[in-house]
């Protein structure tokens, strides 16, 4: 008896051993092979993440690296447009659309089934086993209105061609309300996840959870184990943080905070399951939160916590972006390629994103983040009120300016200090760039150092101006000019703080010399040249101001340093036709020519070097001119683009109301008083080939880049206001003459 049940183990053994090897290559190579999971927990702040009552999030810092991720869309700031804007790779826009995603089986609203409904709106069979969202074709049309590719689905598109399985897991239905964005991270172009649980059945009635429902997190578990088998990348939805944040108007603030903790100390307890059965060694865990938190939007917080823990990661480092330039900050629209590089494959020129990598910012990775998170929420909160007061300030004293001149009222101009005021006008763009040295992030004493910095700026320039005319806006714009030059050239630390220059939360800029300072420092150029050859009127001088004109342009192109493709077109239109003046050249069909090849051959030179770069170095003007020579017709979605942007800005912002001050206030001075400007063209010639620079600087900006109304109107900082100043300050009352 013992020999026949000896004998029957043996053939039991064996036949189990001889299926093993039997089993398909593809199950085995998905089991066995590297599993990169994705775990969304939505909502979440930094605050949430760094928390040492959750372990297993805390401890994510060290374990691996983290960032701040930048969740700008193409839509708003929804669920449905943040998950989208994953899976694509470029901003998209989604909205509740993006939720409606089912099991092959699952009943809708309908009542009909979810397979059904599927083919019928797309013509395509929904496997069994898979999620299928049937929105697609809503998605698509929809993202193909934007001025940009979008292709929803294209990360599980790509993944799927190289014979990656994916899967998704879980849901943040609410009662009535799909919930299942996550298929918008994992989903190919037909809207298919090949493998999904995303239904009632991870799901647990819990009368004391908001809305009663909640995610049961024993299947969950259950259901990641299975599919982990089938395939290699998994998106995991944790679920009830979404619902929370969805139900807050709905809860008592005492009940929600409760439940808030409670719920993250859940998903810790899974995520903390899901660390101990990945191999850090083969596999990678991406942690992500993909939508701001209602309460964090309305702080003007717009940034989520992102974690990279296992293959690809190194601990105690932050994740770094080819697309931002700044340790520690990614958008999100880097996940995607993310994704596919830790599977071995490019990144398709429809995606915007870069992959990410890692560098290491000290022994505090998340004291580091911190610290950057409030310098960023400090100028975000904080950068339109001062701006629009500066800029209201200056339609003022313009205006003021203005009229006395007009008027022939020096003496009282002098009372009022308005020469002064004026010269405060042209300091304020180098004493906010100075600005972040002092690290100052609260309101009030930032506001008292920078009234200082300017007193003494505007100070220093009038002594010098006592001294000597000219002297003080001489020096006053080189300083402006070699400070921005000199930041931009050492990494850009001051203009990526100044509370002037680019917001980082918006998410159009986060590197070099914006559109701001872009305009100040080519008319400053300008301005300080016509200073300087005014003053010392010699070949020596002029050859100083051709260098100087061809170091801002190299400075302005470099996609190490200013990356700013719009200022290299502004400079190249400008700065030939302004030397030119200042040679006294007149302007003929051979100068002109001469004038187009300068412009055309600068930008394309800058273009074609970027272009010709890694794909994980180039600027976003390499990444725009692949894609142009791969779809010619994006070259006319970039351009109505930039159009439109202008267009919006110069209707419903202030910086258009002081571009048409200073620029109007300068039409009406070429007609009154009669034979001002001439009797100024005739003692202050280099001034007025300066001023015409400076006005063709402010018309070249406002053409050549996306906010160009913003460019326009700093570049007339140092052209209107200190023309006014020697109107005011060196005209008689009388017949005006000059010294």
């Amino acid at each position: 008896m013992r020999g026949s049940a000896w004998k029957r183990f043996s053939f039991v053994l064996a036949a189990a051993v001889l299926l093993s090897f039997c089993a398909p290559a593809g199950v085995r190579a998905q089991e066995e092979g590297p599993h990169l999971v994705l775990v969304v927990i939505d909502r979440l702040s930094w605050r949430d993440f760094s928390d040492p009552a959750y372990p297993n999030l805390s401890s994510l810092a060290r374990r691996g690296s983290v960032g701040l991720l930048q969740t700008g869309t193409g839509g708003g700031y929804d669920p449905g447009s943040a998950y989208l804007t994953v899976g694509s790779g470029s901003r998209a826009t989604g909205g509740g659309a993006a939720g409606e995603a089912y099991e092959p089986e699952e009943l809708l609203k309908s009542g009909e089934r979810a397979k059904d409904a599927f083919r019928q709106f797309t013509s395509w069979e929904l496997p069994p086993g898979s999620v299928g969202m049937i929105t697609i074709a809503r998605l698509q049309q929809s993202n193909a209105s934007l001025p940009y590719p979008v292709v929803p689905g294209e990360l599980g598109e790509e993944l799927g061609k190289a014979g990656v399985k994916v899967a998704c897991l879980g849901n943040a239905d609410l009662p009535g309300e799909p919930g299942r964005y996550l298929a918008a991270i994992a989903m190919n172009r037909q809207g298919i996840v090949p493998l999904g649980v995303v239904g009632k059945e991870i799901l647990k009635k819990d009368p004391a959870f908001p809305g009663g429902w909640r995610t049961n997190y024993q299947a969950l578990w259950e259901n990641y184990r299975a599919l982990k088998k089938k395939a290699s990348f998994l998106v995991i939805e944790l679920g009830d943080t979404s619902r929370l944040d969805d139900l807050r108007d709905y809860i008592e603030p005492s009940t929600f905070a409760r439940e808030w903790r409670l719920t993250l100390k859940r998903a810790d307890d899974f995520l903390g399951r899901l660390l101990g059965d990945l191999d850090p060694s083969r596999d990678c865990l991406l942690v992500v939160s993909p939508t701001p938190s209602r309460l964090a939007r309305q702080q003007g917080d717009l940034f989520t916590p992102l974690a990279v823990v296992g293959k690809g990661a190194k601990a105690g480092e932050v994740l770094l972006s080819p697309s931002t330039r700044r340790p520690g900050l990614v958008l999100n629209t880097d996940i995607a390629p993310s994704v596919l590089g830790f599977f071995g494959l490019p990144t398709p020129e429809t995606m915007s994103g870069r992959p990410m990598q890692t560098v290491s910012v000290g022994s505090d990775p998340s004291g580091y983040l911190a610290g950057m998170l409030k310098q960023i929420l400090f100028v975000h909160n904080n950068r339109a009120p001062l701006i629009k007061t500066y800029l209201g300030y200056a339609i003022g004293v313009l205006m003021v300016a203005l009229i006395f001149i007009l008027i022939r009222e020096k003496e009282a101009a002098q009372k009022l200090r308005l020469p002064q005021l004026l010269v405060s006008l042209m300091v304020f763009p180098a004493a906010c760039l100075i600005m972040p040295v002092f690290h100052l992030l609260s309101l009030l004493p930032y506001t008292m150092v920078l009234l200082l910095l300017m007193v003494a700026l505007t100070a220093f320039t009038l002594w010098l101006e006592k001294r000597r005319p000219l002297l003080g806006f001489a020096a006053l714009a080189t300083f402006t000019v070699a400070v921005i030059l000199l930041d931009a050239l050492t990494g850009c630390f001051l203009l990526s703080r100044s509370i002037l220059s680019y917001d980082p939360s918006g998410g159009a800029r986060f590197y070099g010399i914006g559109n701001e300072y872009m305009g100040v420092l080519i008319s400053a150029s300008i301005f300080g040249a016509a200073c300087w050859l005014s003053l010392k009127p010699r070949r020596s001088t002029l050859l100083g101001v051709a260098l100087g004109f061809v170091l801002v342009t190299v400075i302005l192109g470099a996609p190490r340093w200013g990356a700013k493709f719009g200022g290299v077109l502004t400079s190249a239109a400008v700065f030939p036709v302004t030397f030119l003046l200042f040679r006294g050249v007149r302007l003929n069909w051979r100068t002109f020519l001469l004038l187009t090849l300068a412009f055309c051959s600068l930008p394309v030179g800058f273009a074609l070097f970027d272009f010709f770069r890694s794909a994980s170095s180039q600027t976003h003007v390499g990444h725009n001119l692949t894609l142009v020579l791969s779809e010619p017709v994006q070259a006319w979605n970039i351009i109505t683009r930039k159009v439109a942007m202008n267009l919006k800005l110069f209707r419903y912002t202030i910086w258009s109301r002081v571009l048409l001050a200073g620029l109007g206030g300068l039409i009406i001075l070429f007609y009154r008083p009669v034979g001002i400007m001439r009797s100024f063209t005739k003692h202050y010639p280099f001034l007025y080939w300066g001023l015409i620079g400076v006005v063709l600087t402010a018309l070249a900006a406002f053409l050549f880049n996306d906010a160009g109304t913003v460019a326009a109107a700093t570049a007339v900082t140092f052209g209107i206001p200190p023309l006014f100043y020697l109107l005011l300050k060196e005209l008689p009352d009388s017949e005006p003459t000059f010294p």
